[in-house]
């Protein structure tokens, strides 16, 4: 039995490699989205465009406006006539805020009065107008309210807040997930387009055998994978690796096994590799977007949080975080990679048994 899985694991190799479709997914798309998305997915907010109606003219609104110009924050200060030229600036998006200061201004501020600035959003560009907005309202305070420069900011984690720092983590699971995925539900999908799976179906091997001779290479390749990115965030992009090796290669096999289990189960009820495909991308979409790749899973409605237990990437995001910037322990990490074993055992137990019907 042992040498027949072999054989069945080197025929599984062997299909992977010579399917062209396989053998793009393998190698093109990881590597290129590693790139794109490290430089292309931020959620910093930089080159912002502003506006400012200064109805004032005085030493105090010159002085902010200063500010802002030397502002690594905004490309362009924009001096606005009239209130119609500041909506005709946000109408056409030349602007993301609009600032208008009140005539009253430079005396409010003499007379140790509230001084009111208008702050106006593009509210097209919620997230980004927001961001921007803080942004002025820091430059308000320092400005004008010099107690505020007793303050002190720190961040834990990542001093920084570098982007690569919290992407390229994060990119290692979900292009793994990617990867794992697509070749394990266009596994037996493909047997069956090329005729092969009656062959299967009855030679000397127990369905056992064959689940797990189906699941061994796309585990392989897609572990493999994981550890390329894994390379890459820290020579490459320069990300700081504090934590345990062995907790990050325990969780990379844990959230593989899990995710090849969901797609050995599509693979089994697909007849042809486009229904697998298809069905990758409805398990793949879903999941990253509850994962908390781009968004936590707090900021989710309620009743939607409980269905975010059984994405096995979310659990993964917390634990690759962790152990990249955090270092923590096995104490901690232990309860991010049961879930995704269990996950795995689940899917991967039905999947066996829609392949036994199929088989018998």
């Amino acid at each position: 039995m042992f040498y027949q899985l072999l054989a069945l694991i080197r025929k599984e190799f062997l299909a992977i490699w010579s399917d062209k479709r396989s053998r793009i997914v393998i190698i093109s798309p990881p590597l290129i989205q590693l790139v794109l998305f490290s430089f292309a997915v931020t959620l910093e907010v930089k080159n912002i465009s502003i506006g400012v109606l200064d109805r004032d003219n005085s030493n105090q609104s010159k002085e902010f406006i200063r500010s802002l110009k030397y502002s690594d924050r905004f490309s362009e200060v924009l001096y606005l006539k009239s209130n119609k030229d500041l909506q005709e600036k946000l109408d056409s998006q030349k602007i993301m805020v609009a600032i208008e200061i009140s005539q009253e201004f430079s005396q409010k501020i003499q007379k140790g009065q509230k001084a009111e600035i208008g702050l106006i959003g593009d509210g097209r560009k919620s997230n980004s107008s927001q961001i921007a907005i803080g942004y002025i309202q820091m430059i308000i305070q320092s400005t004008f309210l010099k107690n505020s420069q007793n303050i002190v900011v720190r961040n834990w984690y990542n001093p920084n807040l570098e982007n690569f720092w919290w992407i390229v983590p994060n990119l290692i699971g979900s292009l793994t997930i990617i990867v794992a995925l697509i070749l394990t539900s266009l596994s037996v999908a493909r047997e069956r387009e090329l005729g092969t799976f009656e062959q299967i179906s009855v030679a000397p091997l127990s369905p056992m055998t064959l689940i797990i001779g189906k699941t061994i290479p796309p585990m392989v390749i897609s572990i493999i994978e994981a550890f390329i990115i894994f390379l890459s965030a820290i020579w490459f992009f320069q990300v700081p690796f504090l934590g345990s090796f062995w907790i990050l290669f325990t969780a990379i096999i844990a959230f593989v096994f899990s995710v090849v289990g969901f797609g050995l189960f599509i693979s089994s009820i697909s007849s042809t590799q486009q229904q697998g495909i298809l069905g990758a991308f409805i398990i793949l979409v879903p999941s990253i977007l509850m994962s908390g790749f781009a968004t936590p899973v707090e900021n989710m409605p309620s009743w939607l949080v409980p269905y975010t237990d059984f994405v096995a990437l979310k659990y993964f995001l917390i634990l690759v975080k962790g152990v990249f910037l955090k270092d923590i322990s096995w104490d901690i990490a232990i309860w991010e990679i049961l879930p995704m074993i269990a996950l795995g055992v689940v899917t991967l137990g039905v999947a066996t048994w829609f392949f036994k019907k199929k088989v018998t």
